[in-house]
């Protein structure tokens, strides 16, 4: 069997969608009143839902058409590790009220900005597919 890496990104980017609303519907009641912790859980879901929909965007422009394919790749893979990273890290902060102890969110954020960039990058040289003959 072959990896299917658009079917990866869908289903990343899915799973994702669904623990940013959970944690943002979960911090509006769940975390005691803490204002900090649901601002930490607030600030993640919504980083968290807004690349979401720019990793299955980048996923679905790849399908219809061409351009710097590894600017889309790139930015992607960017796109996901701030999920994991910045995303993730505000979670974590928000839920069990302690810090990873490094860098992570911040570098996390700066992997948002680099897949922007990148993504920039691929619709710049983006072409549909009808296009790409000559």
């Amino acid at each position: 069997m072959i990896f299917n890496m658009n079917k990866f990104w869908i289903v990343f980017a899915a799973l994702w969608g669904a623990i940013s609303v959970a944690i943002g519907a979960y911090s509006a009641h769940g975390l005691g009143g803490d204002e900090t912790r649901v601002l930490w859980a607030q600030t993640g879901g919504s980083y968290g839902l807004v690349h979401v929909l720019a990793l299955i965007g980048l996923t679905a422009l790849g399908q219809v058409g061409g351009g710097c394919s590894r600017a889309r790749i790139v930015g992607s893979i960017c796109f996901a590790l701030g999920l994991v990273l910045f995303t993730g890290g505000l979670f974590v902060k928000a839920l069990a009220d302690v810090s990873l102890g490094g860098p992570y969110i911040t570098f996390g954020g700066s992997l948002y900005i680099l897949g922007w960039i990148l993504t920039a990058v691929f619709g710049f040289t983006f072409k549909t597919k009808e296009n790409n003959h000559g």
